[in-house]
Parts: structure tokens; sequence; C-alpha cells
């Protein structure tokens, strides 16, 4: 029960407890309060008096409201379901509170939140009912808005998300959401990164004796092993290019330990695939050029159409690397600058020091 029906039972019931007349403390009372008989049945109650609020409140003055039912605030828009169980609630001396739509004199249009209880007499029977009455209209916008107001926020997260997730589906997901925070527009990032290539032993000729489609949907699979072998040791895939992959350790994310984590997504893939089945049968293997070095990653392209790429000698020296991997016989090779970096947490061993084209200096290159 609200305080202000317990008072004003209190007053109604016990007679003037403080000397004065409790007709005249409701009267003066700021909220709107009306007094009703107990008919409940339509077109019923009738109400027996209201306090100067309730006239200011609604427009009605005390002539014009008394003698006719408080239903004649109701109108169109007023939802009658919050009235269910108000006669059962009442009539077992009970206090009903509800909130609706309602209608001043004039027609317009407010939100009331109202408290209605029973008054007895002393032999504890209902012989009115009193309903205190209040305009949250004000309040019940500030609601409205705010509720607005998170909804749009919601909306925009989700598009948000959506905009993320179908992004992410072309560039790593680190990228995309730097990406949105900086509305497209990646500042070029210089640092010490290792670089992974890959390709597909044979694929070439293996290509030529399945379907456009076929073609399409092993590499979709493949792809899927491996980037989920590369992501596991924090590397970031750039690059599908034909059947090979392109992938950073240590940019965007930072990684201490890149050069390590990019020979064990190395070994990882090739254990993964020496077991793995395709597929139509297919078995593939893959060859590996690992390099470490200084890189500079960042958006490239014009009019509207970018991309994000990494770049360097320390990029282009990998790709040189993996190509090696076919003339030497072996499936993961290594330069030196990244066993340097490793130190003895793998074992390598030297396979050839050589000259790679693009290149002045000659190259010792490694493999597990």
């Amino acid at each position: 029960m609200s305080d202000d029906i317990f008072i004003h039972r209190q007053l109604l019931n016990s007679g003037s407890p403080v000397g004065l007349d409790p007709w005249a403390l409701i009267a003066a009372a700021v909220e709107s309060i009306l007094v009703t008989d107990t008919n409940l049945e339509s077109p019923g109650p009738m109400v027996l008096f209201v306090n100067p609020a309730f006239g200011s409140m609604t427009g009605w003055n005390k002539d014009e409201i008394i003698g006719r039912s408080p239903r004649v605030l109701q109108g169109q828009n007023t939802d009658l379901s919050i009235f269910i169980g108000l006669k059962e609630q009442l009539r077992k001396g009970e206090v009903w509170e509800g909130q609706a739509v309602n209608y001043r004199k004039d027609g317009s249009e407010f939100v009331m939140e109202w408290s209605i209880a029973p008054i007895l007499n002393p032999d504890r029977k209902i012989i009115n009912y009193v309903a205190v009455q209040r305009d949250v209209t004000a309040r019940v916008e500030a609601e409205r808005a705010l509720q607005k107001s998170q909804e749009a926020v919601i909306t925009g997260l989700e598009q948000r998300k959506a905009i993320r997730e179908t992004f992410g589906r072309f560039v790593p997901k680190e990228i995309a959401d730097q990406a949105l925070a900086d509305s497209g527009s990646l500042e070029p990032d210089l640092r010490e990164a290792t670089i992974l290539f890959s390709d597909i032993q044979g694929f070439s000729s293996l290509a030529e004796t399945m379907s456009p489609k076929a073609v399409i949907e092993l590499l979709n699979n493949y792809f899927g092993v491996i980037t989920k072998l590369i992501e596991a040791q924090s590397g970031i895939i750039h690059q599908f290019q034909g059947d090979g992959v392109l992938a950073t350790f240590n940019l965007p994310l930072e990684n201490p330990n890149h050069a390590t984590d990019a020979v064990v997504a190395a070994i990882a893939i090739r254990e993964r695939l020496s077991a793995h089945t395709f597929a139509g049968g297919v078995q593939l293997n893959t060859r590996f050029g690992i390099n470490t070095g200084t890189v500079v990653a960042g958006t490239v392209g014009g009019d509207g159409r970018i991309g994000y790429t990494v770049h360097g000698d320390t990029v282009n020296l990998a790709a040189r690397i993996e190509q090696e991997n076919k003339r030497l016989g072996t499936d993961i090779l290594v330069a030196e600058a990244t066993v340097l970096e490793i130190g003895e947490a793998i074992s390598f061993r030297p396979v050839e020091t050589t000259s790679i084209r693009g290149r002045r200096k000659p190259v010792t290159l490694y493999t597990i």
C-alpha cells in the first residue's frame, strides 16, 4: 500500500487524530484525490468528492465531475486490460494500483498512475473508495526516450557487430576491429615481425584433374584446417593467394614469441596434413618459407578501394625462401634471422647458404 493511501485511509477512518478536518486535509493535498461510492458495476462508480488538484490535472472541476463515473477519463488509447482483477481486489479490501493513458476534459492525453483503496467504517465495512492520482506523463516519456536511446545503441552495436563479422571474413578480425574504429584508415605500422609463406606442393597439377567447383571446395577445406593452426599460435592471415597463404606473427597483435610461434605453426600444419585426407581421398603437403625482420603494414589502394597488407624486404625474402623448398627437397625453410631470434627453443640444421633472387648477399637457410 502506498504511503499516500495509508495516510488518507487513516484520516478518513479515525476522524481527526490531529484535531483537523480530514476532508480539509485531503482537499489541500497536492496530488489529485477523488472519492467514489462502492458501485463497481458499469456505469459506476459515482464520484462523490474531488480535491482541487484533480481539477488542475484533468480539467474537470468539482461541479462537473461529481455524480459522474471516473471512467469519463478513459478513451480510445486507454488500455482496459489493466483493470482486470480490480473489482475483486477492491471488494476484498485490498489496494489496487495501475497506470494507463487517460484523457483530460479537453481531450488531450496524459499518463495517469493511481492507487485505489477502500474506506472502512468502524465495523470494517467498505463504505467508499478513495483514489490518489498522479500525472506521470513526463516520467513515462523520459523512460520511453531512454528506452529508444538504449535500443538505438543496441541496434548500432548489432549492426557494428554484423559489419565486423562480415568484414572479418575478408580481413583478419583484429584488422577489421581496428579499421572500424579508425573509420577504415589504418596508419602504417612499422615493427619487427615473423612472416610465414605457405604453398601446396604440386597443386597446379592436381587442379588440372579437378573441376573448378571441386578446386574451390578443396581449397576452402584446406584453408579451414591451416587457419585454425596458424591462429592457435597467434598468427594473422593477411592473404590467400591462389593456394598460398601469407601470415604474420607479431603484427598487428603483439607477440614476443613470434618467431617460435611461426615455426611451431608450420610444424603443426605439416603434422596435421600428414594424417588428414580431404574429400575424394586427396592428401596435401605444404611448403613453408619463414623469415623475421622489420616490416610495414597498412592500407593501400585508391579511388575508394583499399586493402590491408604487409610490405618490406622481410616479406619478399620469406616468399623467395618458400620457393627454394622445391629445389632443395624440403618442406620448411627458415631464414637465419628467425633461427637467431628463436635461439635453442627449436633445433635447426643448416641446409645451404645460397643466393636469393633480388638480394645481393647470400642467405643461409635452415630446416627443422
